[in-house]
């Protein structure tokens, strides 16, 4: 398998700091980007915490094989030993955040958000807190792998609000959930099967505010290289006004093989993506 990434963060034209702070890692497969907030320095300081503490917790763990059992909180029984590890380290930074933040007058008030991407052969793992996103692109079709917790997010999943209205909403960017406000924050985490020619976009809300859904998918449609990707997008976001810090990171998945993949093969690949929507669905309900 081969995988091609890139990652770009800019501050645009409103803001006089850069609260966004990303990770790229081919080597391990994982891709992070989070948006600090809480004013100046204190939203620096907790992405950069936020990313460096997921970055540095799963490579000692995959590097230790540590039992599930020994990780920081409880595991998942529904994930894989790998989406344990992404679930504890995200829930072992916005400890290390929420802790710093009542420590130190300075930060009081500051979080992040986060979303987390690992790729491999065999598995891709997304996991979110907070409304930065993770779309996939694959066969013509853009998906959202990750889920906005936001109070009109979650009004329309409710049917208190329509999508139109939540767009609209002074509240849009009000979160439910972000590392460091709490001790305990729970991710949403979803699991699947990678296929031939993925590509994953992670980003901030500085990009999704102002570029939708669907023009994201036409893009990246168009571009084959992921830098030069990542520069477009925060290019049309500078053309209409760039109100916020952007950070893109885009993952181009290639020359994925499989050993003894057949017919049979290929079929348990459409019902592991029919398993995973399914998955999707079972957790949006998950108390």
């Amino acid at each position: 398998m081969l995988i091609r990434a890139s990652g770009i963060s800019d501050v645009g034209l409103k803001r006089e700091g850069n609260e966004d702070f990303f990770s790229t890692d081919d080597t391990m497969g994982l891709y992070i980007v989070a948006d600090g907030m809480g004013g100046h320095l204190a939203g620096e300081v907790a992405s950069r915490i936020a990313v460096e503490m997921i970055n540095k917790s799963l490579l000692k763990w995959i590097g230790d094989g540590t039992p599930e059992e020994e990780l920081y909180g409880d595991p998942d029984s529904s994930l894989t030993a790998r989406g344990n590890y992404i679930l504890s380290s995200i829930r072992l930074a916005n400890r290390v955040v929420y802790e710093l933040a009542l420590e130190n007058e300075q930060y009081h008030g500051m979080g992040t958000t986060a979303v987390v991407l690992f790729v491999s052969s065999s598995l891709v793992v997304a996991a979110n807190v907070g409304d930065s996103r993770i779309y996939m692109l694959r066969n013509g079709h853009i998906e959202r792998l990750s889920k906005d917790h936001t109070i009109v997010a979650e009004q329309v999943e409710m049917g208190i609000m329509s999508a139109d209205e939540a767009e609209n909403s002074p509240l849009r960017h009000v979160l439910t959930r972000n590392l460091g406000s709490a001790e305990h924050v729970d991710p949403d985490i979803f699991e699947l099967e990678p296929s031939e020619n993925d590509r994953y976009i992670l980003c901030s809300d500085g990009l999704t505010d102002l570029v939708a859904d669907e023009e994201i998918q036409a893009i990246a449609e168009e571009e084959h290289e992921p830098e030069k990707l990542c520069h477009r997008f925060v290019e049309l976001v500078i053309q209409r006004g760039a109100h916020d810090n952007t950070t893109v990171v885009t993952v181009f998945v290639e020359d994925l093989k499989r050993p003894n993949e057949g017919p049979m093969k290929k079929v348990g690949l459409l019902l592991a993506d029919t398993l995973t929507g399914v998955n999707k669905a079972m957790r949006k309900f998950k108390p």
